[in-house]
């Protein structure tokens, strides 16, 4: 089935509320002071036809400029606009006004409709037709056809609704292609049912007993029925009118702005980057940091405008890259459109759409301009590329359908493709971008080859300090190192890590005093002194380095941090002990066989059980 709903919108005292009685039947008015007032104050509803494979409804939005953001929030999200002009009065300030609020809307699908033509004449008729086409070029309803109607006689309605049917039939259907999301435009409690909220769904398909979230803020709640024009249905989709019964809240903590949607943790955002177009009827300068009224889906927030490039913007009709920071959070996604009112003096000021939702603070520059410039034309996969290049280098399939508010299907495609392309690298269950892990790399091969010019007799860098190389998470650090370990680009030992090709050795230039300390060291048998007194040419480093060395290639075995004995010295003395006491021997029996002070003797015996050589049992020690 699809579902689809008209926008109405045009100057106060046009005829929109008429026009649509004409065409369904249904006096959308249904408040009290509206009928008194003959005046639309709120969004009026009521479904036109319907057969077994469309629905289609109408939405009458107020014409009142007081009521902008009523306009606005009926709008967003429609399938047609309808610009309706009185033959009478011609364009008004509101005609203007809701013309470019739809153009930034970037409705496709559009008409415009002449009421009350039984007023006029058809010499005032054509001037009409003339104005219309002036302020109507170079927007949406440039190329939009028009239709003459008197609504009372209904002159011209079934033509109308005629041609309505056709336009949408001949228009490609917008697939679902997101998660569901219906921002609430009225939210009510009714007696032995409960919270009910109504909405235009933007996006996706919403199922009876869906578990799904008041956004921004991630309250939880169950759809227990839901209804179109008073029908009970099982289901509703992208463009359909809805309401939905739902249980988890208290009606008087939802608001008109607020949007019903299953996806569970898309960050609040307090700040947006957008690209958007200057009015062409700008009156006054948009300086830094000026209030503004950002109008988004249902949603109305007040904030500041931060320019990146400038301090003040004078020009009307001008593309511009800035960022919203918002009082209030709201629920946005990448490509969502908006438009951008003055606080004061009451105006539209432009329109356009996000960028990033939430945004982070930028540099004032230049630089920061083009980055959002070309953000804004990204494709999904060059947005999720980008995205593990600045934001978060490794990502879920899930995390990755948040980002790009993809279902999984077409998570799962894009991925095939990237994976194909090679583009991304799976790593576990995460996926990263195959550049971005090169670049990685590279630091990471560097630090390591430097190290192992600087301290060619280690025999690696410790894990930890390798992995603050790599600009990530501390989850991801581990994970992408690993992924090198399992793939022999960088090699493990214990703690420590190098790279394939590098063997540890001793410097040509020490190579001369090294043998001649472990000479020394060798005569001295047990009786050792410290370590560094048999290197006196090397520094610090280098004997700490030269003992690494040493104890990694079996040459030494150290008994305390200053005592190190060489490793044939120490099994020769083992070898002693246990020719002489081949099953047990005491301190007593180790000191008379190996004539050494307890200062060695007690190390050495130590160090035979941390080997396993012995084990000690009370005053003795037994071989293992």
């Amino acid at each position: 089935m699809k579902q689809y709903t008209i926008g109405m919108a045009g100057h106060i005292d046009h005829g929109k509320t008429k026009l649509t009685e004409a065409l369904t039947g249904i006096n959308t008015d249904r408040l009290q002071e509206e009928q008194e007032r003959n005046i639309s104050i709120e969004l009026g509803y009521a479904p036109l036809y319907e057969d077994d494979g469309m629905t289609l409804s109408i939405i009458d939005v107020p014409g009142h400029e007081r009521f902008i953001r009523q306009m606005i929030a009926g709008v967003s999200g429609v399938d047609i606009t309808m610009l309706v002009v009185a033959a009478d009065d011609g364009v008004m300030p509101q005609t203007v006004e809701h013309l470019e609020i739809l153009d930034y809307l970037k409705i496709q699908n559009t008409m415009v409709v002449i009421t009350k033509v039984d007023l006029v004449d058809d010499e005032w008729l054509q001037l009409v037709l003339e104005e219309l086409n002036r302020y109507t070029h170079d927007t949406v309803f440039e190329q939009a056809p028009t239709h003459l109607v008197d609504s009372q006689s209904e002159t011209g309605i079934s033509d109308l609704r005629h041609a309505l049917l056709q336009l949408l039939e001949a228009s490609p259907y917008r697939d679902s292609m997101g998660y569901f999301r219906m921002p609430i435009d009225q939210a009510f409690q009714i007696h032995g049912i409960g919270t009910v909220v109504r909405g235009t769904v933007l996006d996706g398909v919403v199922y009876n007993r869906d578990q799904l979230f008041v956004q921004p803020g991630n309250r939880s709640v169950s759809v227990k029925s839901i209804e179109q024009f008073g029908q009970s249905v099982e289901s509703a989709s992208l463009g359909s009118r809805a309401a939905l019964s739902i249980k988890g809240v208290e009606t008087d903590t939802i608001k008109r702005g607020d949007v019903l949607s299953n996806h569970p943790s898309q960050a609040e955002a307090y700040r947006l980057d957008v690209e958007f177009k200057t009015s062409k009827y700008l009156k006054h300068p948009i300086k830094q940091r000026s209030p503004i009224k950002l109008h988004i889906g249902t949603t109305e927030v007040y904030g500041r405008i931060i320019l990146f490039d400038r301090n003040e913007i004078h020009e009307a009709d001008e593309t511009v890259y800035a960022q919203l920071e918002l009082e209030d959070s709201v629920y946005a996604f990448r490509h969502d459109l908006f438009v951008l009112r003055r606080a004061s003096p009451k105006e539209t000021i432009g329109g356009g759409k996000v960028v990033h939702a939430p945004a982070k603070k930028h540099k004032f520059g230049k630089q920061t301009v083009d980055t959002v410039r070309r953000a804004s034309v990204q494709s999904p996969s060059e947005q999720l590329i980008d995205y593990l290049h600045q934001e978060e280098p490794l990502l879920t399939e899930g995390e990755i359908a948040n980002v790009l508010n993809l279902q999984e299907a077409q998570v799962t495609s894009l991925l095939e493709q990237l994976m194909k392309t090679q583009a991304l690298i799976q790593i576990d269950q995460s996926f990263a971008s195959k550049a971005w892990l090169e670049s990685q790399y590279h630091h990471v091969f560097n630090q390591l080859q430097n190290f192992h010019n600087q301290r060619p007799m280690e025999n690696g860098l410790d894990k930890s300090i390798v992995m603050q190389t790599i600009k990530a998470p501390d989850k991801a650090q581990k994970k992408i190192l690993n992924e090198w370990v399992n793939n022999n680009r960088i090699i493990q030992e214990q703690h420590l890590v190098k790279l394939p090709e590098f063997e540890p050795y001793i410097p040509s230039e020490i190579k001369e005093a090294v043998n001649r300390g472990l000479n020394y060291l060798y005569e001295d048998g047990l009786t050792v002194k410290e370590w560094g007194t048999y290197f006196p040419e090397l520094e610090a480093a280098t004997l700490e380095s030269l003992k690494n060395y040493c104890l990694s290639k079996q040459l030494v075995i150290q008994l305390t941090e200053e005592l190190v004995v060489y490793y044939d010295c120490f099994y020769r003395a083992v070898q002693s002990l246990y020719q002489a006491f081949p099953n047990q021997f005491s301190l007593k029996d180790a000191k008379e066989q190996l004539q050494v002070s307890r200062k060695y003797l007690i190390p050495f015996l130590e160090t035979c059980d941390q080997l396993e050589k012995t084990r000690r049992e009370e005053q003795h020690r037994y071989w293992t």
